[in-house]
């Protein structure tokens, strides 16, 4: 018996996906585990400095946003303060989503060809020689410090604009017991969303048929949170995108999983 899939995503990016899955003929359910509060221009500190950073934008020789979430915030505080997008800037995406955003805005993107994570992005070659550029990252608060790191020692000054949090959503063990019943295929979007679900559920691992994440770096972190290949289908897409996501789930039902 084939088993439901549950889609982790919060509530404003699942249900495009969820109607998906659904036509495929199989039970699916929403979880969310992460929800995203952008910053408003509200005279916040946080606001402060997205607003000072949408502000000086024109003084960065490139501009790199890390996920969805961080272009379509971006695009909105530049839509506020910019009535033309400004000129002689490298736009980055970490992966294919995040490039769309940029691309449907009218901004000219690069992004890696194959692995979309910061390490794609900083093996890009117009990034290989930056000493002395000033670069900007659009992100959430917190998050990997590898990409500004690494351009930093490549002689990079970075920034950041912060220009959302994420909010854990707190489950209770009923709510779980019925989400995982029948040993579901879990998709899940990030490190972090796996990190959210085992301190809820410590034993996911048991209750689940599979785990579906968007990189194999996401699949080798879920490997050392105690998800072995051998239990529980650890299943790699190649990329957060929709049809990555229905690709690999596609092939795994095939697979006679």
């Amino acid at each position: 018996m084939t088993p439901p899939v549950v889609i982790t995503r919060p509530a404003d990016q699942a249900q495009e996906l969820l109607q998906e899955v659904a036509a495929l003929g199989l039970e699916v359910r929403h979880h969310p585990l992460i929800d995203i509060a952008r910053f408003a221009d509200d005279g916040s500190p946080q606001a402060l400095l997205a607003k000072q950073r949408t502000l000086d934008t024109d003084q960065y020789a490139a501009v790199i946003a890390i996920s969805q979430n961080a272009a379509e915030a971006g695009l909105s505080w530049l839509d506020d303060y910019w009535p033309q997008h400004p000129v002689g800037i490298r736009w980055y995406a970490v992966g294919p989503t995040t490039a769309e955003c940029l691309r449907e805005a009218g901004l000219p993107v690069e992004m890696p060809v194959d692995r979309f994570d910061s390490e794609g992005v900083l093996a890009l070659p117009s990034l290989q020689q930056v000493s002395d550029e000033k670069i900007l990252i659009w992100r959430g608060v917190g998050g990997r410090e590898t990409l500004a790191s690494v351009l930093r020692e490549r002689g990079a000054r970075v920034d950041y604009a912060e220009l959302y949090e994420r909010r854990q959503i707190e489950w209770t063990p009923a709510d779980w017991d019925r989400t995982l019943k029948q040993q579901p295929l879990l998709i899940l979007s990030s490190g972090q969303a796996l990190d959210i679900a085992l301190e809820q559920v410590p034993d996911l691992a048991q209750r689940i048929s599979a785990i579906m994440v968007p990189s194999e770096r996401v699949a080798t972190y879920a490997r050392e949170r105690g998800f072995s290949d051998l239990t529980v289908d650890v299943i790699v897409a190649a990329s957060a995108r929709n049809e990555d996501t229905l690709h690999s789930l596609r092939a795994w039902l095939a697979a006679g999983r």
